[in-house]
Order: C-alpha cells, then sequence, then structure tokens
C-alpha cells in the first residue's frame, strides 16, 4: 500500500486527472447507468420526492415571511409614535391633531393595503373611542378572537379561516391577526384592538404552488389541533388530517408514504415556528409513476450524452485548469530564482485567473517592499550622518543650565530658575544619543515644559491643560510627535482676536490604541487648506508650511508603527481645531527607549 502511495505521489498533474475522471466519472457514470435501469422508479420518485419538499419549503418559507411581515407590522404599531399619540387616553387631542394623525396613520396602512396584496382590511379600534378602518369594509363575528387576544395581554394570535361579509365583493374567507396594542411608554396599559385580516384564497393559491400541477391536498393546521385551511382539491371522504399528523409525529418525520381507501399517498409536513401551523400536503403516487414513464425510453441515449461530456469535461479541465497550473509553478520557479520579472497572463475571470493575478501581485508587492526596505535603511543612514554633524555635547549643556539654575536660587530668583528648569528638562527630552522612542508619560512632561515655557512668555493671553489616562502612561511612542502639534498652533493658529487662546491634550486608550487629542480655540484652517492639509497626510508627502511638521510625524508614525497610525484633523472652525493622533498601545511587550532604541 505505502509502495502504490508513493507511486502515485510521482504522477504528474495530467495523468492524474485522467486517473480521477476515470474512477470517478466515467466507470461510475457506466454503473450508474446500469443501476438506473434496475431502479428507476425508484430515483425518479426520490426526485420527485425532493423536488417537492424544495417547492413546499419554497413556498412555507413564502408563507412565513408573509405572516413575519403581517407580525412586523403589529410590532412596529406599538412603536409608532403617531398611533400612540392617536389612541392615548389622555390628555386629549385638539380636533386638527386628531385628523393630522388619522391622516398618517391611514397613509401609512395605505402603503402597507397596496404593496401586500394577500391583505384585505386593517382594523384599529381604540379604547379611547377612535377607530381606524382600512381597505374592504367588512362584517364579523371575531369577538372569541378579541377575547383570546385579551387573555394574552399584547400578545399575538393568528385566526382560523373564517367567513366575512365585504361591502364590495361579498362574502369571503379570511385569516386574521389578532392583537392587544398596548402603549410603548407603559407597555402593561392597552389601547386598541388590532385586525389584519388576509385573504383566505391568496394563501391557499400560495400554498398550492408548492404541489406538482397542483395535484393533491394541502391543509394548514394550528397550534390546537384545529384547521385552519385546506384547498379545494377533491381527496377520499374517510381521510382525516389529524390521523395524518398523529402518524408524522410518532415517526418525528417529515415525509411518508400515507394510503386512504387502498390509493397511496406522498404525505409531507412542514412545521411553521412563527405562527405555530403545520402544513400538510398529500399527493398521489400514482402522479409520479405517470411521469417516469414518458422517460424510461430516452435513459440510453442521456446515458451516452454523459460518457461524452464526461469525456469532454476531461479535455476541459487539461486546458482551463492544469495548462494554467503548470504555467503557473514555472513562474514561481522563476521568482526562487530571483526574477521579479515572471508575470501570469489573465485570460478570465474565474479562480485560476484570480490566483494568476494574485501572483502578479505578489510579485509586485515583493518588488516593492525590498525597494521600500532598501530606502528606508538609506534614509536611517542619511538621519545618523546629519546627527552626528549636528550633536553638541549634551552633558555640557545641561550642567551649564544646572549651574545658571542654581545661580538663580542662591540670587533669590525663583521664577528665573523655574523657567531654567523647565528649559532644562525640555533639552534633556529632546532626541539625543540617537534615542527616538519615549513613554506617552514622557512625551507628554516634554510638551508640560515646552507649553510652561510658551505661557510665561506669552502671559495671560496663553493657557494649557494636560490630561492622560494613567493605564496609557507607560505605552512606548516616538519623541517629538506631540510638541510639534501645539508649536504648530502657537505659530500659526492662534486667535489674536481673542483674550486668551486655550490648548488643550488629551491622551487615553481607546480599544488596542492609545488616541492623542490636540484641541485648540484659534482660528481654524481655511477649507481650501484643510482639504490640501488632509491630502498631503493621506499621500505620507512633506509638505512646505505649517503642514510640513504634521505630514513629518504622519511619515514617521507609519514608517515606526506601521499602517493604520498616523494624523486625523477631526474638526477645524472659526472656533478652534481637533488634531487626533493613532497608534497602537504597546504597553506589554512594546519597544521602549530601554529595551531597545529604534531610529527614525
Amino acid at each position: 500500500m505505502r509502495r502504490y502511495s508513493r507511486r502515485t505521489r510521482s504522477f504528474g498533474l495530467k495523468r492524474k486527472a485522467v486517473i480521477i475522471f476515470l474512477l470517478l466519472v466515467i466507470l461510475p457514470t457506466l454503473g450508474v447507468g446500469v443501476i438506473v435501469q434496475l431502479q428507476f422508479n425508484q430515483i425518479l420518485s426520490k426526485q420527485f420526492k425532493d423536488t417537492t419538499i424544495r417547492n413546499l419549503d419554497s413556498v412555507v418559507s413564502q408563507l412565513e415571511e408573509q405572516t413575519s411581515t403581517v407580525e412586523d407590522i403589529a410590532d412596529y404599531m406599538i412603536l409608532s409614535p403617531d398611533l400612540n399619540e392617536y389612541l392615548r387616553p389622555w390628555p386629549e387631542l385638539s380636533n386638527e391633531r386628531s385628523e393630522n394623525l388619522k391622516r398618517a396613520i391611514e397613509g401609512m396602512l395605505t402603503f402597507h393595503l397596496f404593496s401586500k396584496k394577500y391583505i384585505r382590511s386593517i382594523s384599529i379600534e381604540g379604547f379611547n373611542g377612535h377607530r381606524i378602518d382600512m381597505g374592504e369594509p367588512v362584517l364579523a363575528d371575531e369577538g372569541k378572537w378579541l377575547d383570546k387576544a385579551a387573555l394574552r395581554k399584547g400578545g399575538i394570535v393568528w385566526t382560523d379561516g373564517y367567513a366575512v361579509q365585504s361591502g364590495w365583493n361579498g362574502e369571503f374567507r379570511v385569516v386574521s391577526l389578532v392583537r392587544i396594542l398596548n402603549a410603548f411608554s407603559q407597555i402593561t396599559r392597552p389601547q386598541a384592538n388590532l385586525v389584519i385580516r388576509l385573504d383566505e384564497d391568496s394563501l391557499i393559491e400560495l400554498l398550492e404552488k408548492g404541489l406538482y400541477k397542483k395535484s393533491g391536498q394541502v391543509f394548514v393546521i394550528g397550534a390546537e389541533g384545529q384547521q385552519v385551511l385546506r384547498s379545494d382539491n377533491s381527496v377520499p371522504a374517510s381521510f382525516d388530517p389529524h390521523d395524518l399528523m398523529e402518524a408524522f409525529a410518532n415517526g418525528n418525520a417529515s415525509y411518508m408514504k400515507y394510503r386512504v381507501d387502498n390509493r397511496s399517498y406522498m404525505a409531507f409536513y412542514r412545521p411553521m415556528d412563527n405562527t405555530g401551523w403545520s402544513i400538510v400536503a398529500m399527493i398521489p403516487e400514482s402522479i409520479v409513476n405517470q411521469e417516469t414513464a414518458n422517460v424510461r425510453s430516452v435513459m440510453a441515449v442521456i446515458l451516452a450524452a454523459m460518457l461524452l461530456l464526461g469525456i469532454s469535461a476531461l479535455v476541459g479541465f487539461q486546458y482551463t485548469i492544469i495548462r494554467p497550473i503548470l504555467r503557473l509553478k514555472n513562474e514561481t520557479n522563476r521568482v526562487k530564482l530571483g526574477d521579479f520579472t515572471a508575470r501570469v497572463p489573465i485570460e478570465s475571470n474565474d479562480e485560476i485567473s484570480e490566483l494568476n493575478r494574485k501572483f502578479n501581485d505578489m510579485v509586485l508587492t515583493i518588488q516593492e517592499l525590498i525597494e521600500h526596505k532598501y530606502k528606508l535603511e538609506l534614509r536611517e543612514r542619511e538621519s545618523e550622518l546629519r546627527l552626528l554633524q549636528n550633536q553638541m555635547d549634551p552633558h555640557f549643556l545641561y550642567n551649564t543650565l544646572d549651574m545658571i539654575r542654581w545661580t538663580a536660587r542662591l540670587e533669590k530668583a525663583g521664577k528665573t530658575s523655574q523657567l531654567i528648569e523647565m528649559l532644562s528638562r525640555f533639552f534633556r527630552s529632546a532626541p539625543n544619543k540617537g534615542s527616538y522612542v519615549t513613554t506617552v508619560q514622557q512625551e507628554l512632561e516634554f510638551v508640560q515644559s515646552y507649553l510652561y515655557l510658551q505661557e510665561r512668555r506669552l502671559g495671560h493671553t496663553f493657557r494649557y491643560s494636560l490630561f492622560m489616562d494613567a493605564s496609557i502612561a507607560a505605552a512606548p511612542m516616538l519623541k517629538t510627535t506631540i510638541q510639534p502639534l501645539v508649536e504648530n498652533f502657537l505659530k500659526h493658529g492662534r486667535n489674536r482676536g481673542r483674550a486668551v487662546n486655550r490648548i488643550t491634550v488629551k491622551c487615553y486608550g481607546v480599544a488596542e490604541e492609545v488616541w492623542v487629542d490636540v484641541q485648540d480655540n484659534g482660528r481654524g484652517i481655511e477649507p481650501d487648506k484643510l482639504e490640501a492639509i488632509r491630502q498631503a497626510l493621506r499621500r505620507g508627502r512633506t509638505d512646505e508650511g505649517s503642514s510640513g511638521a504634521l505630514s513629518n510625524i504622519q511619515e514617521r508614525l507609519s514608517i515606526y508603527f506601521g499602517e493604520g497610525s498616523g494624523l486625523e484633523i477631526v474638526s477645524s472652525t472659526p472656533d478652534g481645531t481637533l488634531i487626533r493622533l493613532k497608534i497602537p498601545n504597546r504597553t506589554d511587550g512594546g519597544e521602549s527607549e530601554d529595551d531597545g532604541n529604534k531610529r527614525i
């Protein structure tokens, strides 16, 4: 067995396709042809049964859809503000308001009557004396159904088929939905009786579509075993649907053969969950035999055609599947050898062509990733060179600032000492020694130092507020990503006509992300310029002017954190601007300044 398995594994796709078609198509077709000649009646009977079951399922689904739609209408009436106001007992409505509400409700009901032909009429009898009747005017004794609905206290009651007298078309039969409409604001308080009447003939006509050539009988049995509907086709007088329902219940099946007066029937059973009804259909078995007799004469032709189609399918399989896969294999080998010019032609819109299209896209993506990685490494080397060229000894600067701060303290210049301390903290937080990763808390302290100095410079015309969710304090982020945003406001966004310009920075967590909102009350951004900045952020291209800082931050964030990270101008009006920064929350396992410095 293992030896045979090894041999089959070495077969090519062409040989495997021939073997598969021979074993699974051609030989089974010949075998089935012989078996069909012996058991053809049984097979076609099963096909007839399956077809009838599908048709009956489709018809029952349509009936369920219709009854569910009617129930949805009844549910909507409970939620309708107009109907609730029209039916409320107090305070009383003015005549004008009452008429306006009534017209609105009638318009809604008219829409349902015209769009759903199986609904004959709708009646709403309010307990406050208001009443609405739409559709055909009917007279009927519906007292027992209304009493039953009252006991249900708002539950839906489906009636059996009963006769009504119409002022338009005389007597006809309907099946109705009856319900007490309770107040939406006080769900236990009844407001009205609702009756939606469905045309019985329309329901029977729908059910008979599930019968082959409308031959046989269809019944609708209620949840309590009562007969709700039945078609007009004749069945033996001795037939009792309750006996058939008991047989289905005992057998726990949806199909069986049933005999009445020595005549065999195919009986089908389908439940309806929303109404509690059961659909029972009976078709004489003799009809199946008549249909199968007309087909036996062409079986030999069908078998020959099946063999021919099997051979044709084998040839088509070779040209449409095997050859494209082999061609894809060859192009894959080219990519493996480093030839990224390999491409597979796309000749159709089938799955193989989609696979070819994905292959071409993948090769193109690999090329772009290689180029992107090369450019990124080149940009990092250039950044390191600029840092080396521009870097001064930071310790000399920090020590000098500390000396000046202590000198100011000795001279009792407290404010000057505090300003120097903030300036020293600002320089210490700035990027140095190639380290560009910090935490949210450290970045916010850096921003606080900068804003403190600006507040002292601008005096009472500028105020700031900083907020941070403690749960994201240790989340890693790039240095100098928030500070350029507040600096951008101070340079370009201040409203000099406003007494106090204010900026607020809020840092908080949303799902798996860290959001930083920078909101000011400045003069906003002009619409044309705002759209240009948003387009620049989407392109990731650094522009000149105030948007250059935003684009630079966007580019750094997208390179370091990946797609989905960056800036978003949420709103900008003459009353202020809101800019949102989004980065992944990598509090657990993310890089920090201590466990790995990444350069941007």
